[in-house]
């Protein structure tokens, strides 16, 4: 079985190829998702935030039954991990042990698979070239094989890419932005809008509702996926100025499958 989570489309991508591969059947990972644990193994994939672990992710797994990790632990079905990522991971794999030795799990592998990137919040970032995107898609496939290669033969590693400083950039900065960079008071759309509640039904958090001029309304649920923000056709969705002139992307449409 496989759960993941996703804003724009990277992580559901690799979880539906691992899916293929392992002859198994992803599930989204939300509230409503089911919880007996199923197949051979368990895995989890999602993107990393800010060099961390999604809050939302960490939630979910600390809130699954006792007896979901009870059955995988008396079954000994292994656990991984696929964190996808713009570039790099930094210490994000340690930050999942924890988390998974809370329920009294530990990993067998982890691995890291680089997409293109969709952070735009920040002054410095954006998304990536059409150039360099096509080239991250194009080299994804052979990566997913490769981890899904590697969890049928049930190998045991953490084969990630850290980048520098990943000690600074998960102990310092990850803490900053969970703790100041999920804030829904800056959403805001713009006169562009046209009320076709596209954003709306990409947000995985079911987060966003039309208020009364029929402009999205954003509740207290963000997880800063920025699948809302991506998704707008008509580039209407900012996040305060922090967004302005800034590209998007949402993972291709032939790729969605």
């Amino acid at each position: 079985m496989i759960y993941y989570f996703t804003g724009t489309g990277n992580s559901e991508y690799v979880a539906r190829q691992l899916a293929k591969q392992l002859l198994e059947m992803p599930y989204v990972m939300n509230a409503n998702s089911p919880v007996e644990p199923e197949g051979e193994s368990i895995g989890f994939v999602f993107p990393v935030y800010s060099w961390g672990v999604p809050p939302n992710v960490e939630e979910l797994i600390l809130q699954m039954p006792a007896s979901f990790w009870q059955r995988v632990n008396v079954e000994q079905l292994p656990v991984w991990i696929v964190m996808t990522c713009g570039d790099e991971v930094a210490m994000a794999p340690e930050m999942i042990k924890k988390i998974l030795k809370k329920v009294g799990v530990a990993p067998e592998s982890i691995w890291s698979v680089i997409m293109p990137n969709n952070y735009v919040l920040l002054p410095g970032f954006n998304v990536d070239s059409k150039e360099v995107e096509q080239r991250k898609l194009k080299e994804a496939p052979g990566r997913i094989r490769e981890i899904g290669e590697c969890i049928k033969a049930h190998r045991r590693c953490v084969d990630v890419v850290r980048g520098s400083m990943p000690r600074l950039k998960t102990g310092l900065i990850y803490p900053l932005f969970k703790r100041w960079g999920i804030s829904i008071k800056k959403w805001h759309s713009t006169d562009a809008c046209v009320g076709c509640g596209i954003c709306a039904e990409s947000c995985p958090q079911c987060n966003i509702v039309y208020d009364y001029s029929g402009r999205p309304k954003w509740g207290p649920d963000c997880c800063s996926c920025l699948a809302c923000y991506h998704s707008c056709p008509r580039h209407a969705i900012e996040y305060g100025k922090e967004t302005a002139k800034k590209g998007q992307y949402f993972l291709p449409p032939n790729l969605r499958k």
